[in-house]
């Protein structure tokens, strides 16, 4: 047991217990030394009804414990609570008597009996709160140093055990949630999350795991309160902004989530957490750009529009690069959602405009079309490549659909060389077929892939 700290001055109340008492009858001598200093004074608060002759029973039985004549003194209270069954200070008697001699389950059962009759006696509260020490009932033990503090504020020796008890508590509770949250047990992992937040409303930790669970419910507008409120309790925690930005990312909101996740990674550089935080920035990205642009990847055919789009954007940087070959005045594309795209395309010569000034963004782009745009941009990217740029310009395939003197063969043998584009269905090249959508997207790739090659020289 822990009983300790609790009554200095146990011999004085004892020598007072007896002048109170008189010297009737052949009651045992109270002990200059008290054997149990540790176990409160078992007083008899003003509720507590009982005749003279309870009253120096339970002071006789007291004496007798004090001597170290615990048989004795359980008599005693035992007699004293036939007489008097609801005389509680000599339940709590019994109680401190059961705890001294290791039996905590009856010890609990008369703490708890005495609580129940008067839920301020503290003789019974310290013990009951020592029995839950001993026992490892951490849960009980803090409940326990709550009501004494409730009744006595100043004692500071359970103050500091409850600080301790807290923490116990609030440890275990995550460790219980964790496993059931791992497990897939969300109501219990909620519970007990909520449960330790009672304890420590201001623990960041809490906030974070139960914003976690919350995630796994669905329950994203809790989880984001949660979260936040984490992160003003302890703005340096990677773990949290990782979190937030899972939430963030529920929602919908991929370029806060990316942001959440670059600060995540300015704390904790993982390398799981900066490729995430670049494919949120990528969709992001992409999901702000028009519907039509969105729609090229699953499109059966494409049009001029989206294909000047989509080189503009995924090919930026070699575009800027790119010389400035055409001067070109279009007519049909001032108020298109493709023309940031349409026009410094047309300029690099990357695609053409009509002779009557038009670009016709709506037009549907066949492969033999693709293949002539894709060989402008790969001659561009291959002249800083100029073997392989020789090599593709050399290459004569033999192609079935297509003969040599096609106005495209050149373009058709120089995408295919490049490896920019392949081969139709049995062995043909198609090239009057409306280019798909999944074909422009591989086309464009490829030459994503080359302007890497020339990063790398």
């Amino acid at each position: 047991m822990t009983f300790g700290r609790r009554t200095g001055g146990v011999a004085v109340v004892v020598a007072a217990m007896i002048t109170v008492a008189g010297c009737a009858g052949a009651r045992p001598a109270a002990p200059a030394t008290p054997r149990f200093p540790d176990v409160p004074m078992l007083f008899v608060p003003d509720n507590a009804v009982a005749t003279p002759e309870i009253r120096n029973r339970h002071e006789a039985a007291w004496r007798r414990l004090q001597a170290g004549d615990l048989r004795g003194a359980g008599r005693e209270f035992t007699e004293v609570l036939r007489r008097a069954p609801e005389f509680f200070p000599a339940e709590a008697g019994l109680g401190h008597i059961a705890a001294l001699e290791r039996r905590y389950e009856d010890a609990a059962r008369h703490f708890d009996a005495v609580i129940a009759a008067d839920g301020t006696y503290l003789p019974a509260l310290l013990g009951r709160m020592d029995v839950a020490l001993a026992t490892g009932d951490d849960v009980s033990a803090l409940a326990m140093s709550e009501r004494i503090l409730a009744v006595e504020p100043l004692r500071e020796e359970v103050r500091g055990q409850q600080d301790v008890l807290r923490l116990r508590v609030v440890q275990a509770q995550l460790g219980r949630a964790t496993a059931a949250r791992v497990s897939g047990q969300w109501d219990a992992a909620q519970a007990a999350l909520e449960h330790a937040l009672t304890l420590a409303p201001d623990s960041a930790v809490v906030l974070r795991e139960l914003a976690l669970v919350e995630i796994a419910r669905g329950a994203f507008d809790a989880a984001e309160t949660h979260v936040r409120r984490s992160l003003t309790l302890d703005p340096g925690d990677a773990e949290t902004h990782a979190v937030l930005a899972t939430v963030l990312e529920a929602h919908g909101r991929l370029r806060d989530a990316a942001d959440a996740l670059a600060r995540a990674v300015a704390l904790d550089p993982r390398p799981e957490w900066r490729d995430r935080a670049a494919a949120l920035a990528a969709r992001a990205d992409f999901n702000a750009l028009p519907a039509e642009y969105r729609a090229i990847p699953t499109a059966t055919s494409v049009t001029r529009a989206q294909l000047a789009a989509m080189l503009g954007i995924r090919l930026e940087a070699a575009l800027a690069r790119a010389p400035r070959r055409v001067t070109v005045v279009l007519t049909d594309v001032r108020s298109h959602w493709a023309a940031p795209w349409i026009l410094p395309i047309t300029r690099a010569g990357w695609m053409e405009s009509f002779t009557n000034h038009t670009f016709q963004p709506s037009a549907f782009v066949r492969r033999a079309d693709l293949a002539q745009a894709v060989w402008r941009v790969a001659q561009d990217l291959g002249a800083a490549l100029p073997l392989d740029l020789a090599r593709w310009r050399a290459s004569r395939p033999a192609l079935r659909d297509v003969p040599r003197d096609h106005l495209a063969y050149a373009a058709i043998a120089g995408a295919l060389a490049s490896g920019a584009m392949g081969m139709g269905e049995a062995d043909r090249f198609e090239p009057n077929r409306a280019a798909t959508g999944s074909e422009v997207v591989a086309a464009i790739a490829r030459l994503e892939q080359l302007t890497g090659r020339l990063a790398r020289q």
